[in-house]
């Protein structure tokens, strides 16, 4: 078994990291912080690395990619995170719409987004949520109507990252209200967010920043050209996309790591490094093991992919361990911080940059976003355990 990469991935490697170095900016890395609408610098950005193919390496050249591996599409995203880029799995566009689009797509809506996609041009918002719908994906109830040549859309989506400034919206809708079975009554379509009348964006923030919407339907008209795959086949076809979603890497959160090990080796409390602490040390050690395995992880699943192997429940593992990880560093963070830890970037007194007070309000949103921490359990017992479900 070897985990080290070919001479030409290094490289590569090399060669993004570089690029990155010069192009990434402190405005590019806040908007994807804080998910607001992009600055000027993120969309050049973003523009860059689309005409490097860097921005959807998977996709065939005739769409704007590299017609790369997935281990060289993980070198690549890889790099990206740790430079607190705006990596393809931060956008909605690159990360679940393009590969779907790929699959499931026909071949006047290819033409029409995946260059743009893969190019940097154009963004998505994903609306999947309801007020009464979140993990049950099959109980959502936002109307369309059958009008002939469009659907006709009422309804409500709760949490629909980034339609308030997204280009387009990738929607779960109801298109057959009678089956009993709900999760073959559903849709998905592409809705045009700029030039669609009858659309109420409101913005929902939560206690780090970062902000989603909700969005209110009310007589929207949808063209039929829009449906994306077949007519009540979207329960599957976004059961596929989730795995996209879901297959990260968080090589960003290692970067605040090795700040907090450096902090940790120069501060001093009581005439004594905080590096002398056993629990400080032993709180380390584990963050690291934790990091170390979710990247063996992930370089698993990359591995499973080129062979084209079916990855549910390695998507779910990898997941799981990445959220939880994030969010035990968050904790470990303002522990070991303090007060001084709850301190944002803008004040004077914050140690290592904010990151950590910023952290710990988001982190437990990571543990939602992309299906919960329960979900993925539930899907590791169900099907890799062979459990009955709860």
């Amino acid at each position: 078994m070897d985990f080290s990469f070919t001479p030409e991935q290094e490289r590569l490697r090399q060669e993004v990291r570089k690029f990155l170095e010069k192009e990434v900016t402190d405005e590019s890395r806040l908007d994807f912080k804080l998910d607001r609408p992009y600055s000027q610098d993120t969309w050049r950005l973003l523009r860059k690395l689309g005409e490097r193919g860097w921005l959807c390496p998977l996709y065939p050249k005739e769409w704007g990619g590299m017609a790369a591996s997935p281990l060289d599409n993980y070198v690549i995203q890889d790099e990206l995170s740790y430079a607190f880029a705006p990596t393809p799995f931060a956008v909605i566009a690159t990360m679940v719409v393009g590969p779907t689009l790929l699959i499931h797509g026909n071949e006047e809506q290819k033409k029409k987004y995946l260059p743009r996609i893969a190019h940097g041009e154009i963004e998505f918002s994903m609306g999947y949520t309801e007020p009464g719908s979140g993990s049950d994906l099959a109980s959502l109830s936002l109307k369309a109507e059958d009008k002939g040549d469009y659907y006709l859309l009422n309804g409500q989506k709760m949490f629909s990252t980034k339609a308030d400034f997204a280009d387009y919206g990738w929607v779960a809708v109801r298109t057959d209200l009678t089956n009993p079975k709900k999760h073959k009554g559903i849709s998905l379509l592409i809705i045009d967010l700029k030039n669609t009348k009858g659309l109420t964006i409101r913005p929902i923030y939560n206690m780090s920043g970062y902000h989603s919407t909700e969005v209110f339907y009310d007589d929207v008209r949808v063209p039929k050209e829009n449906l994306v795959g077949e007519m009540n086949q979207g329960f599957y076809i976004i059961g596929a996309a989730l795995l996209f979603e879901r297959a990260v890497t968080i090589s960003g959160f290692h970067r605040p790591l090795e700040h907090l090990i450096e902090y940790v080796k120069t501060t001093k409390r009581n005439g004594k490094p905080l590096a002398a602490d056993p629990l400080i040390r032993r709180k380390l050690a584990e963050m690291e093991m934790k990091f170390a395995v979710t990247q063996v992880l992930s370089y698993r699943l990359s591995w499973m992919q080129v062979h084209k192997m079916f990855t549910l429940t390695e998507v779910a593992i990898t997941k799981l361990l990445s959220t939880e990880t994030v969010y035990d560093l968050a904790q470990t963070g303002m522990q070991i911080l303090g007060h001084y830890g709850e301190l944002k970037s803008d004040s004077k007194w914050a140690e290592l940059y904010g990151w950590f007070a910023h952290m710990y309000q988001e982190a437990p949103h990571y543990k939602i976003a992309g299906g919960t921490s329960e979900i993925q359990r539930q899907i590791i017992a169900t099907r890799t355990l062979g459990l009955p479900r709860g």
